[in-house]
């Protein structure tokens, strides 16, 4: 898979070098240090988004990183988790870890039509440069639900449109932060007849307000 200047984002920086952000140098983690990192998964907004996964056979983890929801599942659910991640180098650690995971895109999931119960995906799409290839692929391979959690909480504003901004193009810190319409995302879903219903909710946090996205597939 050949990845796009963007998308190698995490397998340029990751390793315990550096990467600048908002013109600030911060330093980068290294694995072992990734999962932490990426935060506890005991954060009030991830038990919240897991409370919503309700009993499940199968969940696929979409843009998993180093998969801090397995970790937050009950024991008897991790068999049941599977993490796919973009960057190579994510997908060979949580290996060693004895984490099943897959390299993939969410603009093309390599599973068939209705393969999960449970489709989920965490502060992942703002740093795509679509939300329209991801939206569709994870109600395609899921039987159940799909429940997409924002950092950057969608708006609604009156004459609605993405607002795209890719930040540092053409370097190694080049990363879309993108805040979608809320009026475009559910037009899409009302368009898709595999979607039978799906509700916006705001999380619990202690920063920035965010929120998620649950949909009801048929």
């Amino acid at each position: 898979m050949e990845l796009k200047t963007y998308e190698k984002w995490w397998e340029t920086n990751l390793g315990g070098g550096s990467y600048t952000h908002g013109g600030v140098e911060h330093k980068a983690p290294t694995l072992d240090s990734f999962k932490d990192w990426m935060g506890n998964p005991l954060e009030k907004d991830r038990v919240e988004v897991r409370s919503l996964f309700g009993e499940f056979q199968s969940i696929l983890d979409a843009g998993c990183g180093g998969c801090p929801e397995y970790y937050g599942l009950k024991e008897e659910e991790r068999s049941k988790y599977t993490g796919m991640d973009l960057t190579p180098k994510i997908v060979k650690f949580n290996k060693s870890k004895n984490i099943k995971c897959v390299q993939g895109s969410l603009n093309e999931i390599p599973f068939e039509d209705n393969s999960f119960d449970v489709v989920h995906s965490r502060h992942v799409v703002e740093h795509m440069s679509n939300i329209e290839l991801p939206l569709a692929e994870m109600v395609r391979v899921s039987k159940g639900k799909v429940i997409l959690s924002f950092f950057i909480s969608p708006t609604q504003n009156l004459s609605p449109e993405h607002r795209i901004s890719l930040d540092n193009p053409n370097t190694s810190g080049e990363v879309y932060h993108n805040c979608y319409s809320k009026i475009l995302i559910d037009r899409l879903l009302d368009e898709n007849p595999k979607v039978d219903n799906y509700r916006w909710i705001n999380l619990s946090t202690e920063n920035a307000p965010k929120s998620a996205l649950v949909i009801e597939v048929k």
